[in-house]
């Protein structure tokens, strides 16, 4: 029989206690996942170039913008290459113009400047020579962020002896592990399997998290990045137009809430996600 307290504190939890609620900066996305608490662990799986690092830094600068303490360890890009992502969303600066000084005139240095000025504000710590969990575990123990955001799962350090499905279930447990002692909710992006590209429908689902393990299981929310676009650029210039610019985000695991599908707007140039635009019909 559970103990008496136990069920007394579990109501008050309920009924008084203020929970803060999870603030993506994305309205429909916050109401499916308002159930998430500190402690939990999400996963955004896309295919390479669906926008995973562009929807992470997008979800990212909106809790900036809320002045939360959030690291980033960022496995596959260096921290001015990782920076140069947040100054296009920061500053809606072309990414194109970034990596080339030939396009910078004087009024987009001052854009440049600005965005910076405004980053060097927030709660904000890059790493990108961190692929060891337990360096990992220790930087989040010492830096006490609310939100960590690692890209990706597939670069951490693993064990050479471990097959690779068991290797990457034990990240994921520590992981989660790490989220709840330091009562801060971790984003972690995941690669997919190449075997959805020859599905008709390229959707993904669960299945295609690439050497899975136990991801699907241990994660508290399992998000998906799709974009028809990304499809169907050279084939069908009609149905491209007709795509262009729009991301699902499916969440296709939710341990406190629905499953559902979300449209969202991305813009390339600076790879960013936005709310989608409606328009009233008069």
């Amino acid at each position: 029989m559970i103990d008496k307290e136990i069920l007394e504190n579990t109501f008050k939890q309920i009924t008084e206690s203020k929970t803060e609620r999870l603030i993506t900066g994305f309205n429909d996305l916050d109401t499916v996942l308002s159930g998430v608490e500190k402690g939990n662990l999400i996963v955004i799986g896309g295919r390479p170039s669906m926008g995973k690092t562009a929807f992470m830094t997008s979800i990212l600068y909106n809790f900036l913008k809320q002045d939360k303490k959030c690291l980033v360890f960022s496995l596959e890009m260096g921290i001015s290459q990782y920076l140069k992502r947040l100054i296009a969303q920061v500053g809606e600066i072309d990414l194109f113009s970034l990596n080339d000084s030939e396009f910078l005139d004087d009024r987009k240095k001052e854009e440049i400047k600005t965005a910076l000025d405004i980053i060097s504000s927030f709660d904000l710590s890059i790493f990108d020579d961190t692929y060891k969990l337990d360096e990992i575990y220790q930087k989040i123990e010492t830096e006490k962020p609310e939100y960590v955001f690692i890209d990706y799962l597939q670069l951490l350090d693993t064990p050479r002896k471990k097959q690779r499905s068991e290797a990457i279930t034990n990240i994921m447990l520590d992981l989660k592990q790490t989220a709840k002692e330091n009562n801060c909710i971790i984003f972690i992006s995941s690669q997919l399997s190449r075997a959805l590209e020859s599905r008709c429908d390229k959707h993904p689902m669960l299945s295609d998290l690439r050497e899975s393990g136990d991801i699907e299981n241990i994660s508290d929310v399992v998000m998906f990045i799709y974009r028809e676009e990304y499809y169907k650029c050279s084939f069908d210039e009609e149905d491209y137009a007709l795509n262009k610019g729009k991301a699902e985000i499916i969440v296709a695991k939710n341990k406190m809430g629905a499953v559902c599908t979300i449209e969202l707007l991305f813009r390339s140039p600076i790879a960013k996600f936005l709310e989608p635009v409606h328009y009233d019909v008069f």
